[in-house]
């Protein structure tokens, strides 16, 4: 391979190097435009550019924002709702507790109830436990008069009694059962009404250890639905962004969009840059290191110029040098050429003169024919010159 090829490929690199350096610093030449107080910038053209950079701008932030926003906003849903989730759990614990009391403060509250002189007022809590409470003394009255009536009695008289013995004592315990069931009931009943005003220690602790965890599940009740308030309102956001359910998503096609105008921004950066180099603004916005900046692109295109005038040297003698190879090849095939044409052009002659030798004894045989004459051999014809000798004859 011809070293000058390999030396132009190396210095066209170099060229796209430092054209992409001088499209580098013509960005940088329109951002630092872009940043300079407008009374500064007169140029017409020039101020149409930074007021598209501007926009693009607003744009850009706008979009950022709106990322800012949704990632914010799915954060907080997705917080909110394991707060929601953990606060519904800790106030049903809480009313699992509440409740697991109800037993203890409707069997302690039944016992304050039957001391109270005035009972009336309560009597609609205690209505189950009332009415069982009175089938138990039935059936342990039953019991006792049974138990009673057994002294004296014979073994079959006593076995007959024991079968209604087994069941009263069945009886008694269903409804105790039913009576602790009973108890939770009026428990729950209690716990919403001002029975705990008449009970004194450990019946009334009881009574405020059950209102502290109502009051307790409630203020998480009532956080949870402000809690959900608060998603909702952030759904409704979410879905004003077009990212509700889909925020990862709606994120992507975001950014898509910011670097699509960011790559928009840097080409108004550099056209505006490009603009303050054609047209030299230097002197209209005095900007030191805007100054610097063009003298730097100045010295990078001095540079590229003299790159593209040893590139166009070193193409300039290649070419010369194919031309000339060519040259010489065409000019020995022309000679070529020449010399095969002189050699048909003999060739030619030679058939002409056996055509015309062809010819003149044709005609002399047909004298013969006619009788005019007497038949001979035809005479040898001359020999053949040489073709391709260089001094051969030409007809």
């Amino acid at each position: 391979m011809d070293t000058r090829r390999k030396e132009i490929e190396v210095l066209e690199g170099d060229l796209q190097r430092l054209e992409q350096q001088i499209a580098a610093e013509c960005v940088e030449i329109g951002r630092r435009l872009a940043v300079l107080e407008r009374p500064r910038v007169r140029h017409e053209e020039l101020l149409k550019y930074l007021n598209s950079v501007d926009t693009l701008r607003r744009s850009i932030d706008a979009f950022r924002r709106d990322i800012e926003r949704i990632r914010e906003l799915d954060r907080r849903v997705a917080e909110l709702a394991r707060e929601v989730d953990d606060n519904r759990r800790r106030r049903d614990q809480l009313l699992r507790e509440r409740e697991a009391r109800f037993v203890e403060l409707g069997a302690g509250a039944f016992t304050v109830y039957k001391r109270l002189s005035d009972r009336e007022p309560w009597k609609g809590l205690f209505d189950d436990v009332l009415k069982i409470d009175a089938e138990e003394e039935r059936r342990r009255d039953e019991l006792r008069a049974i138990e009673d009536s057994e002294k004296g009695k014979g073994f079959f008289q006593k076995l007959r009694l024991k079968a209604r013995k087994v069941i009263l004592r069945g009886d008694l315990n269903r409804l105790d059962r039913e009576k602790t069931i009973s108890y939770a009931k009026a428990g729950g009943k209690l716990a919403e009404s001002e029975f705990a005003r008449l009970t004194e220690g450990p019946l009334l602790q009881v009574f405020e250890a059950v209102e502290e965890k109502r009051r307790q599940a409630a203020a998480l009740s009532g956080e949870g639905d402000r809690k959900i308030e608060e998603i909702e309102s952030a759904r409704a956001e979410l879905k004003r962004l077009e990212a509700e359910g889909r925020a990862e998503e709606r994120v992507r096609e975001i950014s898509g969009r910011v670097d699509s105008l960011l790559k928009e921004l840097d080409v108004m950066h550099c056209w505006a840059g490009q603009l303050y180099l054609e047209r030299d603004l230097r002197p209209e916005i005095g900007d030191e290191p805007l100054a610097a900046k063009a003298v730097v692109v100045g010295g990078l295109r001095e540079t590229i110029l003299k790159k593209r005038r040893q590139i166009d040297r070193l193409k300039a003698e290649i070419e010369i040098e194919e031309i000339e190879r060519a040259e010489k090849d065409k000019r020995a095939r022309r000679r070529q050429l020449e010399e095969e044409r002189r050699v048909k052009e003999r060739q030619i002659a030679v058939l002409d003169i056996e055509i015309n030798a062809g010819l003149k004894r044709a005609e002399e045989l047909r004298r013969v024919l006619a009788g005019e004459a007497s038949y001979v051999e035809a005479p040898p014809l001359p020999p053949i010159p040489d073709l391709y000798a260089p001094g051969a004859p030409k007809t």
